[in-house]
């Protein structure tokens, strides 16, 4: 997993917390309680990986370059 996916899940699992807990403060249903509990933790758990991963070092390219007369 690299770490754009990683925030692209985050982001996912943030909003989908987010409609549960307006859900379950709206109807009081208990499996929106379960759901915001289980994207809290996927949201969590994703944003470690985002954090965790380490984006490579740009490599430089050598470039040819002309001098104009």
């Amino acid at each position: 997993m690299n770490k754009a996916i990683a925030l692209r899940a985050f982001l996912f699992f943030t909003i989908l917390t987010a409609f549960a807990a307006v859900t379950g403060l709206a109807s009081q249903v208990e499996i929106a309680e379960v759901l915001f509990l289980i994207g809290g933790s996927l949201s969590a758990l994703m944003l470690f990986f985002a954090l965790s991963v380490s984006s490579p070092a740009p490599s430089l390219v050598p470039v040819r370059v002309r001098r104009r007369r």
